[in-house]
């Protein structure tokens, strides 16, 4: 059974570490959601030992948030993806190297980070069955109209 609770951020890692107290021990991923902005939904599952029990904590942040390490050891790699992908800072943990090997200029998965490929490609603007016939020239999806100024 998988049950989702909201959480204050500033309650973040006290609630995370009643829930280890409680039974659920076992961190098995956290992940964000850019909203815009600095804003970010942050989302953790965790489970108890024997998988029994799933809870995904989530909860709302403004680019920072506590870092859960101290309370779960292996959320480190986590957050190193989140910060690497989303640049999202995690307070109080002690590892703040990149968790890939990859040169990145921005943070990828952030809804405004600019898709190079789809920026520079050349997209049609003939209609079938007449080619010459033109139509309005679109921008491909997810690129914004600033991007290709």
């Amino acid at each position: 059974m998988t049950t989702l609770q909201n959480v204050e951020s500033s309650q973040w890692q006290a609630q995370a570490t009643e829930m280890k107290q409680k039974g659920l021990v076992r961190c098995e991923w956290l992940t964000a959601t850019h909203n815009g902005g600095d804003a970010f939904e942050i989302s953790l599952m965790l489970s108890t030992e024997d998988l029994s029990e799933n809870l995904i904590l989530v909860t709302d942040i403004e680019a920072s948030i506590e870092s859960l390490v101290s309370v779960y050891p292996n959320v480190s790699f986590h957050e190193r993806e989140v910060a690497q992908m989303f640049g999202v800072e995690f307070i109080g943990s002690d590892d703040t190297s990149p968790a890939f090997e990859i040169e990145l200029s921005g943070f990828p998965l952030r809804r405004d980070f600019a898709l190079a490929t789809r920026s520079d490609t050349e997209w049609p603007g003939a209609v079938e069955p007449d080619e010459n016939a033109k139509r309005r020239p679109s921008l491909p999806p997810g690129v914004l109209p600033e991007w290709n100024s």
